[in-house]
């Protein structure tokens, strides 16, 4: 009886071909649709549903028909080497970049203004938008005015001041990441200007203000985004579109990011010092970064430097072999990104591709 059993077990562990039953998987992986049956005239045709169809296969790479070998698969998390909280600055503009998705930020923002008595006028998780009353407060600066705000309305009946905030969450360049951007406006408590019809325009009365205030904010989510999870549904539609995508292709892939110029151009850059992608050489005016990349070279630290905190440079690949140019072309509502081995030569598409994945992932 055992011996029957082990018999029967390799006889399966065997497959087909000991059954007499040829390999047939190359056959299978070429196999197409084939027609309806027709029925005769006259007979009953049933409703036939294409339950397998085999949909149209896009090959923007061009490797159709080629033989692919598969290494390991890529990682899933592309969060290290970037802060989760940081706030950033491009000119005129102040932002907090979360490298976590609206739906978990808006909570916690939210959570930011009810744990310092600040009432909310109203508050928008689709569209991603609050906005708070009308606060009094003086103050000789900044941070004495934000600490006049949060006091008990009792205490500040006699403030000349008063002052209101805008706040505006949008999905971030890197997947599942948020941005806060933030408005302040004041007006004198006897103005005669209508509190209701103040013109938010995109920048703040008071530039150190909205910045004190956006500070507190990255403070309190990085003191709470973590612990005591919460989960809005609907700010999880929270948009203003996708802001980087990146297009295979067969020749020349593209990483294009719906910013500014000078927006996409700050991103490549703190990108590529983030990867610790050694930068030579860059020029402004023709938008471009003369980089050293080896496709190869591992850039993160070993085990023991992430444990200890510790960063690893990478090593200099310098040599022609190694050496490429990252091109940013402005269009008329995008930038797009691209990798040449200098200005009249394209790169390998597979490296090209490679070096934009990092770029998208570390942008921010």
């Amino acid at each position: 009886m055992r011996n029957g059993l082990l018999l029967a077990s390799v006889l399966l562990a065997s497959g087909c071909s000991l059954l007499g039953i040829d390999d047939r998987r190359d056959e299978y992986l070429q196999a197409g649709s084939i027609e309806r049956t027709t029925i005769p005239a006259g007979l009953d045709a049933p409703v036939f549903e294409d339950a397998l169809v085999i949909p149209s296969v896009l090959d923007p790479r061009g490797i159709a028909g080629q033989p692919l070998e598969l290494g390991l698969p890529e990682a899933l998390s592309t969060s290290f080497g970037v802060d989760q909280i940081v706030i950033k600055r491009l000119e005129d503009t102040r932002w907090v970049f979360v490298d976590s998705p609206a739906a978990m930020v808006w909570p916690k923002v939210r959570g930011f203004f009810s744990d310092n008595d600040i009432p909310l006028e109203f508050a928008d998780p689709a569209r991603g938008e609050m906005q708070t009353e009308w606060l009094r407060g003086d103050g000789a600066d900044a941070e004495k005015i934000f600490e006049a705000i949060k006091l008990d309305p009792s205490f500040k009946r006699g403030a000349l001041t008063r002052h209101q905030f805008r706040i505006r969450l949008e999905a971030g360049i890197r997947p599942g990441s948020t941005e806060i951007y933030l408005q302040h406006k004041t007006l004198p408590v006897a103005s005669m200007i209508r509190s209701d019809v103040v013109e938010w325009d995109g920048n703040s009365d008071n530039d150190e203000l909205e910045r004190v205030v956006l500070t507190e904010i990255a403070y309190h989510l990085g003191d709470t985004l973590n612990s005591a999870p919460a989960f809005s549904a609907m700010a999880g539609t929270v948009g203003g579109g996708q802001k980087a995508e990146l297009v295979l292709d067969e020749f020349e892939p593209v990483l294009k990011y719906r910013l500014s110029f000078e927006r996409a151009w700050a991103t490549v850059g703190s990108a590529l010092e983030d990867a610790r992608i050694d930068v030579e050489d860059l020029n402004r005016s023709q938008a471009t970064y003369y980089i050293y990349y080896d496709d190869a070279e591992v850039r993160e630290p070993g085990f023991l430097g992430k444990l200890l905190g510790g960063e690893e440079e990478a090593v200099r690949v310098e040599g022609p072999a190694n050496r490429y140019e990252v091109h940013l072309v402005n269009t008329d509502d995008e930038v797009h990104v691209t990798v040449k081995r200098d200005a009249a030569n394209l790169a390998d598409a597979l490296i090209a591709e490679k070096l934009l994945k990092i770029i998208k992932q570390y942008s921010t």
